[in-house]
């Protein structure tokens, strides 16, 4: 009885230890301890220090904005919110090109689906 007890007790300890959300993924990362995920093309910061946060905010904000003044406007996955622009005429020429090249709205900048993206932007 004792054995098995200690078996069970053993066998709990160790799946309390593993926890899948403390493994890390690899690549390395910058000054600020952040990085660019290569499969996504997000950029994420570990420690969660306020250097690190603003260091990724000020590098999401720098590379959206960049992506949207050029052509190349990215529609193959959902990068962009609302609150990444700083006006409702950008969000806009977003909405309409991934309507162009995806056909539908990807970044969902459309919430009530009348064709007008991010209303409540000046």
């Amino acid at each position: 009885m004792k054995v098995s007890f200690r078996i069970i007790f053993g066998i709990a300890t160790a799946l309390l230890l593993y926890s899948p959300l403390a493994l890390a993924h690899p690549g390395g990362t910058d000054a600020n301890g952040c990085h660019t995920n290569k499969k996504t093309g997000e950029y994420h910061c570990h420690g969660g220090s306020d250097t690190a946060k603003s260091a990724k905010t000020e590098a999401k904000t720098s590379a959206k904005t960049e992506a949207r003044t050029s052509a190349n406007i990215i529609c193959s996955a959902n990068i962009y919110n609302c609150p990444d622009f700083t006006s409702h005429s950008e969000a806009q020429e977003v909405y309409k090109a991934c309507l162009e090249k995806a056909g539908s709205d990807v970044h969902g900048l459309d919430g009530d689906d009348d064709g007008v993206a991010c209303e409540d932007l000046p």
